[in-house]
C-alpha cells in the first residue's frame, strides 16, 4: 500500500515480551527496520532477528521508535529518556508503577514532538476488535470482565499487573472514561465496580492465584448480550428480545502483530483510536492505584472493627 513509511525501531528489554516484539517487528519489514535490541542482563537468550546493542543510549540513538519491554519499575526512566531524545515510544503495560509518574510521562509526550503509546495489546484480541466494531451501533449498558488464572509474580499486585488491561478495555469499549465506584480484595485477587462516562456500569474480577485460567468479557447493550472468551477466541451474541444465540465470526490475526501495524498507521498520521495512547495508559494505572487504595481502606476498616472495644 502506498503511503507507508518504514520506521527504524529498537527494543529495550529481551524478556518474554521483548522477544515477542523482536519477532513481530522483524517480520514486518515493509513497516519497520529493526536496528537492534538491548537488555541490561547479558545472560538472556539472543534473538536471531535482532543485533544486540551495547546500551540503552545506542538503542535510542539509532531508532526513530523505541519499544520499552523492561521490568515495570524501569519503564519510567527509559520512556522519559527516549521521549526527551525525540523518539516515539511504545511501552509495555502498565505504563508505570505509579499514577503520578504515568501522568507525568503522558503530559511530557503531549508537549513534545514524539508520540507515546502503551502496549495494551488486549485491544487487539480478535474478540475485542470485533466487539469494538459491533458496539458502534449500540449503546453499552454494562460490562463484566473476568481475568482469572496463574500469573507471574508481580510485586505491585494483581490490580496493576492484570487489572490495567481490563480498566483499559472498559474505557475503550464502554464509550467514555471510567470512574471507580468501589473495590474489594488483596494482593492476588480483587473485585472492582465502575461506571463509564456514557452511563454504563461494570465489574472487574481478578484472581492471579487460581489454578485455572479464564479471560472473559460480557457486554450488555440495549439489543444484545455479547459473551466473549478472550483465551479461546470465541464470541457469542444473544438477542435480548428473543434469546436467539449466534456465534460471531472473528478475524484471525496475532494481537501483537495487529498492534504493531496500528503503531505504524498512527505514526503515518492515520489516527490511533485502536492503539492505546500515553493518556489511556496513565488512566488505567490511575484506576488500578485507586482500586488498590480502596482495597486497603476496606481492609483497614475491617481490622479496626475487629479490635474495636465493645
Amino acid at each position: 500500500m502506498l503511503g507507508y513509511r518504514r520506521y527504524r525501531v529498537s527494543v529495550l528489554g529481551l524478556g518474554t515480551m521483548g522477544m515477542r516484539h523482536v519477532r513481530v517487528l522483524s517480520a514486518l519489514r515493509d513497516r519497520f527496520e529493526l536496528v537492534g535490541a538491548f537488555d541490561v542482563r547479558g545472560d538472556l537468550e539472543r534473538s536471531p532477528h535482532a543485533r544486540v546493542l551495547r546500551g540503552e543510549a545506542e538503542a535510542i540513538a539509532l531508532a526513530e521508535v523505541v519499544v520499552v519491554a523492561t521490568p515495570i519499575e524501569a519503564h519510567g526512566g527509559a520512556v522519559a529518556r527516549a521521549l526527551s531524545a525525540g523518539r516515539h515510544v511504545l511501552v509495555e503495560k502498565p505504563l508505570c508503577p505509579t499514577a503520578a509518574e504515568a501522568r507525568a510521562l503522558a503530559a511530557a509526550s503531549l508537549r513534545g514532538p514524539a508520540h507515546l503509546f502503551v502496549g495494551h495489546s488486549e485491544r487487539f484480541n480478535p474478540v475485542v476488535r470485533t466487539l469494538a466494531r459491533l458496539l458502534r451501533r449500540d449503546r453499552v449498558l454494562a460490562i463484566d470482565l473476568r481475568r482469572i488464572g496463574p500469573s507471574r509474580h508481580c510485586e505491585f499486585g494483581v490490580l496493576l499487573n492484570l487489572g490495567v488491561h481490563d480498566f483499559d478495555l472498559a474505557a475503550y469499549l464502554g464509550g467514555g472514561g471510567v470512574v471507580l465506584q468501589s473495590a474489594l480484595g488483596g494482593r492476588d485477587f480483587a473485585h472492582a465496580l465502575f461506571a463509564t462516562g456514557s452511563g454504563a456500569i461494570g465489574h472487574v474480577y481478578l484472581d492471579g492465584a487460581s489454578p485455572t485460567r479464564t479471560r472473559a468479557i460480557t457486554v450488555t447493550t440495549e439489543r444484545w448480550t455479547y459473551d466473549g472468551d478472550l483465551l479461546g477466541g470465541r464470541l457469542f451474541r444473544t438477542a435480548r428480545g428473543t434469546a436467539s444465540r449466534t456465534e460471531v465470526p472473528l478475524p484471525l490475526e496475532e494481537p501483537l502483530r495487529a498492534q504493531a501495524i496500528a503503531l505504524g498507521d498512527a505514526l503515518d498520521g492515520g489516527g490511533h483510536r485502536e492503539i492505546a495512547s500515553g493518556t489511556d495508559g496513565a488512566a488505567s494505572v490511575d484506576l488500578a492505584e485507586r482500586a488498590a487504595l480502596h482495597c486497603a481502606s476496606v481492609a483497614s476498616t475491617e481490622n479496626l472493627s475487629v479490635f474495636a472495644p465493645a
